[in-house]
């Protein structure tokens, strides 16, 4: 070891904010009529008793126009192979009712919630919005967790899709 040093590269400080692991997930929501999904990455348990998550959410972004006191909010896991799917949508999604797909992944409603996820995700966390709060560039956004809608057994799940298992980069 060498010794230490300090910088304030920003270069350097996105890599080592890059390295930090985090999961990839695709955040489900709905209202009315209109449905979104989005992926997203900055996401953390911050209690379990009652159980909470915690995510933030870029300014500006669509999935802000779903988010208000108590609506409901989804989690949706994914495989490590399904990379492509976190890929599909970090781009606002196109809804077909008739084929039942989002840009092309066919996708199922749960009944319960009234959300989406890809019908061959792994599951999906379904809360509701606890509260918001602006934090310069990002919305910290809290949640309760409700229930888990699974789409294949839990101890089925392999591994659940990472930062890492992409060419993906976010935040820092």
């Amino acid at each position: 070891m060498g010794e230490s040093v300090v910088t304030d590269d920003d270069a350097q400080l996105r890599r080592a904010l890059w390295a930090m692991t985090s999961g990839l997930y695709l955040l489900s929501l709905a209202q009315e009529d209109r449905l979104h999904f989005m992926t997203i990455s900055l996401v953390m348990q911050v209690a379990k008793t009652p159980r909470r998550l915690a995510m933030s959410i870029e300014d500006g972004a669509i999935a802000l126009e779903f988010i208000s006191k108590d609506s409901t909010i989804g989690l949706v896991f994914l495989d490590r192979d399904q990379a492509p799917l976190a890929r599909k949508f970090a781009k606002a999604p196109i809804f077909d009712q008739e084929t039942m797909s989002a840009s092309g992944v066919p996708v199922v409603r749960e009944g319960s919630s009234g959300l989406w996820m890809p019908s061959d995700s792994l599951g999906m966390v379904v809360g509701r919005v606890i509260s918001s709060s602006q934090l310069g560039s990002h919305w910290l956004v809290t949640t309760s967790v409700d229930n888990m809608v699974l789409r294949q057994p839990l101890e089925e799940w392999s591994a659940v899709l990472a930062m890492s298992d992409t060419r993906m980069h976010y935040g820092g």
